[in-house]
């Protein structure tokens, strides 16, 4: 079984963060200067991009240090943290190797609502890609803020679902 309490120090640490970042952001756009603003939404967007990439980690790497042999859980851990960035693509395939009703459920999450979360996680890993990279990504606080909110989402179901203690 997983020691400790579920979810993690590590991801309760992430989210928290985020969290914090996200309080910033919000409390800038109304009071503080447009390039103060501006920048700290580019790094609420790469942060937002980390943290579904950083959870589906831990969550599977957890998971697997739950529930299997060492040798078993160190060749599966071996294929993780190959910096795929987490498109819904990539996390329906990851999590498709642990379980295909997993990958069902995710593609359902994906598809709901017109596939609004689908195309806002295809969006934010755009974003984080073209701020990385130096390019220009027109990314203001209302949409950084919003992307922050599907990160946590998605971040949300794989912690739920890919739980070492169920």
């Amino acid at each position: 079984m997983h020691p400790g309490t579920w979810p993690s120090v590590e991801i309760a640490r992430l989210e928290r963060s985020l969290k914090a970042l996200v309080k910033l952001v919000d409390e800038q756009a109304r009071s503080g200067s447009d390039d103060v603003v501006r920048e700290l939404s580019r790094f609420l967007v790469i942060r937002s991009c980390g943290l579904v990439e950083q959870i589906a980690e831990e969550c599977c790497r957890s998971y697997l240090r739950s529930k299997s042999d060492p040798r078993s859980s160190s060749f599966g851990q071996s294929w993780l943290g190959r910096g795929a960035n987490p498109s819904p693509g990539n996390l329906v395939k990851l999590v498709s190797r642990f379980d295909p009703r997993w990958a069902d459920d995710l593609n359902h999450l994906f598809d709901a609502d017109d596939e609004l979360l689908k195309r806002e996680l295809v969006f934010l890993v755009d974003r984080r890609n073209k701020i990385a990279h130096g390019l220009s990504e027109g990314i203001g606080a209302r949409k950084a803020l919003d992307l922050a909110d599907i990160a946590l989402a998605v971040s949300g179901w794989f912690t739920a679902t890919v739980n070492p203690t169920a």
